[in-house]
């Protein structure tokens, strides 16, 4: 079979990569899962992908397993730990999949950004309520900083020395932004306020 005859039969496919974390510690380590799925529904366990850094380097890669995401058609995933460069930056990474020997497939990538941030020197300690009552399943945010509140109304944020502009967020709530500067391990009480039934997706400025 001549190459051209070869390249007709290649296969496409598509790329997709999730769970990344909005924001890393610099130095640490993280995980993403990728994921492909072939237009012609060819199984790719064993297939291969591959992160790339912005100067075009390979970081890390991960073989695609043999079973399918649990509920998809032939979507097939990996989960590829990385580590966060040792100092804060904004970072952008290509996973890319070159397709397999056995059922060639044209390449395919897609492109996902981390924010590096610096080390977690303190604990942030956000008691939440509404209507006098704990606030349960919101989101504190800080910057790039999150954590959702238990059962008590209470999260706890791990984050850098700094200043910050206290978020949380929870569908049928509103509050607004309060500056906090962090300089120790410290605790905060804040009251969000129930939005009318008209509104009850409160504009969230994450």
């Amino acid at each position: 079979m001549d190459a051209g005859a070869q390249e007709q039969q290649r296969h496409t496919a598509r790329l997709a990569v999730w769970d990344v974390p909005v924001a890393v510690p610099a130095g640490e380590t993280f995980s993403v899962k990728a994921g492909v799925k072939s237009a012609g529904g060819v199984p790719l366990g064993g297939g291969r992908v591959e992160v790339h850094d912005g100067a075009g380097t390979v970081v890390a890669s991960g073989a695609l397993g043999h079973a399918p995401w649990l509920g998809s058609e032939a979507l097939y995933w990996t989960e590829i730990a990385l580590q966060a460069p040792a100092e804060p930056a904004a970072l952008t990474l290509t996973a890319r999949f070159d397709g397999n020997a056995s059922e060639p497939h044209e390449s395919t990538s897609s492109a996902f950004s981390i924010h590096v941030v610096a080390r977690a020197e303190h604990t942030l300690t956000v008691t939440v309520e509404a209507s006098g009552a704990p606030l349960a399943d919101a989101l504190v945010r800080l910057g790039p900083y999150r954590a959702p509140t238990d059962a008590a109304g209470v999260a706890r944020v791990r984050l850098a020395k700094g200043q910050y502009e206290l978020v949380v967020w929870k569908t049928g709530y509103v509050m607004t932004a309060t500056p906090i500067a962090v300089e120790a391990d410290a605790a905060i009480a804040v009251a969000t306020q129930p939005v009318s039934e008209e509104n009850p997706d409160a504009v969230w400025t994450a």
